[in-house]
């Protein structure tokens, strides 16, 4: 049986390999796969990432792009035939952030969601039930809960009009100034731009209406109603 998907480790980089026989959504499914299994090995991780051999169509690449930067926070991902077009400048992205690589005009881009697929930002008008998955490459707005075992994922910011008990992550694509607020803050687990926390289920600090956002690199929680 054919490998539909190689990841090996070069230096540096990361090299992966789509077979050029198989079909997309083969490819797609067996990258999330693979990544899976070693997630605690990717995620976060800084290497570069190369992916050749498959000609993937540009919707398809970006969609690639976001399972590494918002399931991963890899942001570093390139494709073979583009790397002759790369600067130093992009290639050190990470390294310093002002210096923005080659990307897809904003106005393009797409949404990984499958409910969602080209939404920018998104109101949900009901609770978030555990095994659901919400992503945007915007802001998300639940009217409603995010019940334990749901995940919300989001390049912007996320606000939540009801408890939040699942996973919340803002700034998903590497974004610093965002936030997530809820009225009620008891995530299993949130992460800004990367960095992650796990709070106490019954903090004493605890207010009815919190806002956590990077303060100096660190997630601070306060009121919503104190600046």
């Amino acid at each position: 049986m054919q490998t539909i998907v190689a990841i090996k480790g070069v230096d540096d980089k990361l090299e992966v390999y789509f077979n050029e026989m198989a079909s997309y959504p083969s490819l797609r499914e067996d990258l999330i796969q693979k990544l899976q299994r070693n997630k605690n090995f990717f995620l976060n991780s800084d290497a570069k990432v190369v992916i050749s051999g498959r000609n993937l169509s540009q919707a398809q690449r970006r969609e690639i792009k976001r399972i590494f930067e918002m399931d991963y926070g890899i942001s570093n991902v390139y494709y073979a035939d583009e790397i002759k077009k790369m600067t130093e400048t992009a290639v050190m992205y990470q390294a310093a952030p002002e210096a923005e690589p080659p990307q897809i005009p904003t106005g393009e881009l797409e949404l990984v969601s499958r409910e969602y697929f080209d939404a920018k930002s998104i109101f949900i008008a009901t609770t978030v039930r555990s095994g659901q998955r919400i992503e945007c490459e915007g802001d998300i707005v639940v009217l409603g809960d995010v019940n334990p075992g749901a995940e919300i994922i989001a390049g912007g910011s996320i606000a939540v009009f009801g408890t939040l008990r699942g996973l919340a992550h803002a700034g998903a694509g590497g974004r610093e100034d965002v936030c997530v607020a809820a009225l009620y803050m008891k995530p299993k687990q949130l992460r800004l731009s990367g960095r992650v926390v796990m709070p106490e289920e019954n903090r004493k600090d605890a207010a009815v209406g919190e806002i956590a956002q990077l303060v100096e690199g660190k997630v601070v929680f306060r009121p919503i109603n104190r600046k």
